[in-house]
């Protein structure tokens, strides 16, 4: 495995359903920011200052759904038993000899779905990070991974509402409220669901992985946004 940069610009999905996405996304955004909103404010952001970041996070969340970041190049090599043949005096005779065929997978993340939910909860748990919320980030990765399973050409699957469900009541380790549920659902999510399936998703051979992929439709980013407005019911 080797370390390659590069950007991947592909839309989560396209045609007809590329533009319901779209227009969904659209629809979404005040709810997106609301959740946003809340969580910095509780975490003790102004209002008007966390209204102007919850709306620029959606805004930014949503145009950069389509960026994929590669991180890592994985190529496999294997070697196959071929035959050849020269003709001698009009007689073909076979040469066995080796011949090598090298598949490539690229291991991308969504900049939209995955990095800036990332990096929101990250920034958060710097300032409120406890043994208790690393406790609830680990609940919460071990559930969401075991009611999650790979499906090959379509990636890692779990029950719509199970990771935010999951985290809002993992969060209640540490003492629930809108910033622990945040911080547990985006990193339980991708821990869960993407890093402990990755082998599994390889194992499959695609050529492209994206963490994330489906920008504000994905698991990690949608995890967050919905266990934050759950948070409120507990």
């Amino acid at each position: 495995m080797r370390a390659k940069m590069r950007v991947i610009l592909a839309w989560p999905f396209y045609g007809v359903l590329g533009l319901f996405y779209a227009g969904l996304a659209v629809l979404l955004m005040p709810f997106f920011t609301v959740s946003f909103v809340e969580v910095l404010k509780t975490a003790g952001v102004y209002t008007v200052a966390a209204v102007a970041l919850g709306i620029s996070i959606t805004v930014l969340s949503l145009a950069t759904s389509p960026v994929n970041i590669v991180i890592y190049t994985l190529t496999r090599r294997e070697y196959l038993p071929v035959v050849d043949y020269v003709v001698v005096f009009g007689i073909p005779i076979p040469l066995p000899k080796v011949a090598m065929r090298e598949e490539k997978s690229y291991i991308a993340v969504n900049l939209g779905g995955a990095v800036i939910p990332l990096a929101v909860a990250t920034f958060l748990a710097t300032k409120f990070f406890s043994p208790l919320l690393l406790a609830s980030i680990l609940i919460a990765a071990l559930l969401t991974h075991a009611v999650s399973r790979v499906v090959p050409n379509v990636g890692v699957v779990t029950p719509a509402l199970a990771p935010p469900i999951i985290a809002v009541l993992s969060a209640l380790i540490a003492g629930g409220g809108p910033v622990a549920t945040y911080i547990t659902a985006v990193y339980g999510t991708i821990i869960g669901a993407d890093v402990l399936n990755i082998k599994k998703v390889l194992a499959y051979k695609p050529p492209f992985v994206s963490i994330g992929g489906a920008g504000v439709f994905d698991g990690i980013y949608l995890s967050g946004v919905v266990a934050t407005a759950l948070s409120g019911l507990f």
